[in-house]
């Protein structure tokens, strides 16, 4: 291939799509996700301490979303990120795999889709989409750095989705216990907290989840506390009702019936079960 810049318009010049330095960028971002380059957790690992920290979702984002092709735009900041990633790594991966049908990466695992991808340096800097296939793993690896470290005193208020020069801005909102507004540190737009939980409650009605999902929130979404055990009674009587497994196998149940319930079951004298 002739000497020309490389696709991302960085301006280097290369005989690939790729130039070195945007190749080492994309290789750097794909190694920090399986490990911290001394030998301890990569962000992956680090996002899903954040995940048990957060007390949310015990491993897996537990959701099962109207079709296979529809992200999730919200949940607490960490679950969110994480489907998102897995989504954003399996995608590659198979693109990869369609470029270069004689190989054929690892099932099942978002960890083991990135480790085949860096031992492909070669094939990853001559990817037709190689422009858009670094963007999107440096971009979603940024992403998850900044829900790690996000400050521990705010709370998720959902994705932004401002329209920004006709496109809708992706990223997402926090703000402190009690602000009525919060401003999205990407591109300054202002939002109504209570707008925008609500619209989640609301989107979330139809979505399937699994147990720790809807208690988690019922916490988050609604202020509710639900204790398992009374979760349990409900489910053995028969007054929430599964609608089918995810792909672990665990039994879903559809937000809306969970929050009608917790609403209901609030509602009530203390005494009442």
């Amino acid at each position: 291939m002739a000497e020309h810049t490389c696709v991302t318009g960085c301006g280097r010049p290369t005989n690939d799509m790729l130039c070195s330095a945007c190749l080492d960028e994309l290789l750097g971002a794909l190694r920090a996700l399986i490990t911290d380059g001394l030998g301890g957790r990569g962000l992956i690992a680090e996002l899903g301490l954040t995940l048990s920290r957060q007390s949310v979702i015990a491993s897996g984002t537990g959701v099962v979303a109207h079709s296979a092709n529809q992200p999730m735009p919200f949940h607490e900041a960490a679950s969110e990120m994480g489907w998102v990633l897995a989504n954003t790594i399996s995608t590659w991966a198979r693109d990869v795999h369609e470029c270069n049908p004689h190989l054929l990466p690892p099932a099942g695992s978002t960890a083991g889709a990135v480790a085949w991808m860096v031992g492909l340096p070669g094939l990853l800097a001559l990817h037709p989409a190689a422009d858009e296939l670094h963007d999107e793993i440096t971009h979603v690896v940024a992403r998850v750095r900044r829900v790690i470290d996000r400050p521990p005193d705010r709370i998720y208020a959902g994705p932004c989705d401002a329209q920004v020069e006709g496109e809708r801005c992706p990223d997402h909102l926090y703000a402190r216990p009690g602000m009525s507004r919060v401003q999205c540190g990407s591109c300054g737009t202002e939002h109504d907290v209570d707008e925008r939980r609500n619209w989640m409650i609301d989107y979330a009605a139809d979505l399937r989840v699994t147990a720790t999902v809807a208690l988690g929130w019922a916490r988050l979404l609604l202020d509710k506390t639900i204790p398992r055990g009374t979760w349990d009674s409900w489910v053995s009587r028969g007054r929430i009702v599964a609608h089918g497994i995810d792909g672990r196998g665990r039994p879903v149940f559809r937000f809306g019936d969970v929050r009608d319930l917790v609403l209901a079951h609030v509602s009530k004298p203390r005494h009442a079960a």
